[in-house]
């Protein structure tokens, strides 16, 4: 039964609106699924926050350590008091407050089937630890049920606060949260009242050794219940972000995170690199579209993002996939406890697979606990299995989690373990003589900084090709274990890219450095395509395939049933949303097979028209598909060119053809985006 509370006043976050359940809904101008009567703001100084007040904007919830507030508006007002307050100069930042979904799918009642377990090698690893009751794992969910007798010897307790009587003892800005915090409803008791939470935190901590049906895969470790979501299932940026705070903030070192949004927040972002600053790993949701295109806040650097496998060790039709995906886990009939004290044996989703990386993560900071959270994220993603899926080939960086694995690994770590750094891809592979910004993205780089000159163990190197005169050294702007930033000086000659770390260098790779006019250039890092379970559609090749016209080419075949469709998904990554002035395509392809003459579609996502995907993919070109064989076609993006950026920098791309025929086949030889 849910605990009932006197309700208190905050000094860090108080209730929300009285609206606050209502769904969300499509933003009137920019299309974004947010709070109807809610916006993230940054004030422009302390004179600011106080005439936005008088003008009938009141503040909701602060969060201190990032420097944003949540404003109550007019309902479905969003957009236009979003435009209002910056028209005005009193706000340096003004956003919507974006809703988040459950990454699952709904359970059904309890076969007892614990397969997880023995797929993760977690038997095993228990005969190095078990957990410990030190370690915490924060359930960022919809609750968790409390009082359910599996989860119950397990709550993490505020050690420093004393229930019930009405003061905050420990100083933390929330008032008698000896269980957690409910950042949905803005009161004290994070009870479940979905279900969702409850699943998971089953699936990382349920106890174990205790005569009932199930244990969690850290069956010592204690769960913090931080419960973010309504009981509609939807979360806010405003409900959301202050929970990654309060659990960084009360020692979680693990969040396990089942909820997902289309485009990245800097609410949000800033709330995970704060959770990494204090050394909490955040784990989360890949997403369940089976789309190669990221979600959030699984798709940011300082996130493990997880995707789902089955029995068979192969990608959940379901799942997302792509080189930003970190690992995969078991996400598929996974038994996890339920409200009231039952079980099932349905849960499943990126939903499931996310607590199951989640307690694997949990058992390394058991056996390790004053590792660096760099350390630990190491060890779960470097001994992940490769899994190579035989329709969706390699689909997530790394592999699927192995707890014995990672927990030997973890005890084998060091600075300069032999890890070999790997190239995924490079955006731009081509820049202009006057220089310009690079992303490398991989895996196994490490996560100390470094540049073209030995710097902590780390060396990025620019060759030349042969060996002519000295060029200005590579800037590093942003390292991380996955993804390196670089400036590209003027001046600097073609040549080979390469990441050295810890003794070990990665593969080359070739960048262009074209005349002062060229344009900067990419093609697509990720391909996904629809219809491929149980529909007959296949995809072979990518990013290495679309980047040269080299006679190595990407091939779709269409789908068995009666569409015979070809549709293609690519993302594009590496662009900048804010700068870029126009976009053109580089098309090499021919189709064999086809039946009648079909029309061949290249279509984008405008993100003017609403965050994806609920906006509109526009047609960007159209012709035969029969027609220009062999042939680079060339067409630019209607203007302004921003309008197919999302904020991260990437574009969404779709090519569509019905070809009439089961066995035709789309050969891409190369594909590239030019942009100035």
């Amino acid at each position: 039964m849910r605990r009932l509370f006197v309700p208190l006043l905050l000094l860090f976050c108080v209730a929300l609106s009285a609206n606050e359940a209502l769904e969300p809904m499509l933003t009137s101008q920019t299309r974004v699924l947010s709070a109807p009567d809610r916006i993230i703001v940054r004030f422009a100084n302390v004179a600011a926050q106080r005439a936005v007040q008088q003008m009938g904007y009141p503040v909701l919830r602060t969060i201190p350590r990032l420097g944003y507030a949540v404003l109550k508006v007019p309902y479905g007002q969003v957009d236009e008091s979003i435009a209002q307050l910056k028209t005005q100069g009193l706000v340096r930042e003004a956003y919507p407050d974006r809703a988040y979904r459950l990454a699952y799918v709904p359970n059904d009642p309890l076969v007892p089937n614990q397969w997880n377990l023995f797929r993760m090698n977690v038997p095993s690893a228990w005969d190095i630890t078990q957990g410990s009751p030190d370690v915490v794992v924060a359930v960022l969910d919809t609750g968790v049920d409390y009082l359910h007798p599996e989860l119950a010897p397990n709550v993490w307790r505020n050690p420093r606060e004393i229930p019930d009587n009405g003061n905050d003892d420990d100083g933390n800005g929330f008032v008698d949260d000896d269980l957690g915090w409910d950042f949905a409803y803005g009161d004290r008791d994070p009870m479940d009242d979905h279900g969702h939470g409850t699943a998971c935190a089953g699936i990382i901590a349920a106890a174990g050794d205790n005569g009932y049906q199930m244990a969690g895969i850290a069956y010592r470790c204690r769960i913090m219940c931080v419960k973010i979501g309504l009981s509609n299932g939807y979360s806010y940026d405003s409900m959301f972000a202050p929970g990654v705070v309060y659990a960084a903030d009360m020692g979680a070192k693990v969040q396990s995170i089942s909820y997902f949004s289309d485009d990245l927040t800097p609410l949000l972002r800033a709330a995970v690199d704060y959770a990494w600053s204090k050394g909490c790993l955040v784990v989360a949701a890949a997403g369940n579209f089976d789309e190669p295109f990221p979600i959030y806040p699984a798709g940011y650097d300082k996130a493990v993002a997880v995707a789902a496998t089955t029995t068979a060790d192969r990608k959940a039709s379901f799942s997302n996939h792509g080189t930003w995906v970190d690992v995969s886990a078991p996400g598929v009939g996974i038994t996890a406890t339920t409200l009231g004290g039952g079980y099932t044996d349905r849960f499943a989703g990126t939903s499931a697979a996310t607590p199951n990386a989640a307690g694997v993560t949990a058992l390394l900071w058991s056996l390790q606990p004053n590792a660096p959270v760099q350390q630990i994220r190491s060890a779960l993603e470097y001994a992940s299995v490769p899994l190579n899926d035989p329709v969706a080939g390699a689909f997530t960086s790394y592999g699927r989690v192995d707890a014995w694995r990672a927990l030997n690994l973890l005890l084998a770590l060091s600075p300069w373990y032999p890890i070999t750094p790997t190239i995924h891809w490079v955006s731009p592979h081509r820049v202009p003589a006057t220089g310009g910004t690079v992303t490398i993205f991989g895996r196994g780089f490490g996560w100390e900084p470094g540049s073209v000159h030995l710097q902590a163990g780390q060396m990025l190197t620019l060759a030349v090709r042969p060996v002519p005169r000295p060029k200005p050294s590579v800037q590093v702007l942003e390292w991380s274990d996955s993804r390196i930033v670089v400036q590209i000086p003027p001046g600097a000659s073609s040549g080979w890219l390469q990441v050295e770390g810890r003794g070990r260098k990665s593969g080359r790779f070739w960048l262009t450095v074209g005349s002062a006019n060229a344009r900067f250039a990419t093609a697509p890092s990720d391909v996904g395509i629809v219809g491929r379970y149980g529909q007959g559609a296949q995809v072979t090749g990518g990013y290495v395939e679309l980047l040269e016209a080299d006679g190595k080419v990407l091939v779709a075949r269409p789908r068995t049933d009666n569409s015979k469709t070809i549709d293609l998904k690519l993302l594009v990554r590496g662009l900048d949303k804010n700068s870029v002035q126009s976009i053109t395509c580089e098309y090499l392809r021919q189709y064999l097979g086809l039946a009648g003459d079909p029309v061949e579609s290249v279509q984008l996502y405008d993100f003017s028209t609403g965050s994806y995907p609920y906006g509109a993919w526009v047609e960007v070109f159209r012709a035969q598909a029969g027609n220009h064989a062999g042939q680079t076609l060339e067409f630019s993006l209607p203007a302004p060119a921003g309008r197919w950026v999302s904020y991260e920098g990437d574009l969404f791309v779709r090519i569509v053809v019905n070809t009439g025929n089961a066995d035709a086949r789309l050969l891409i030889d190369r594909l590239w985006f030019l942009w100035q």
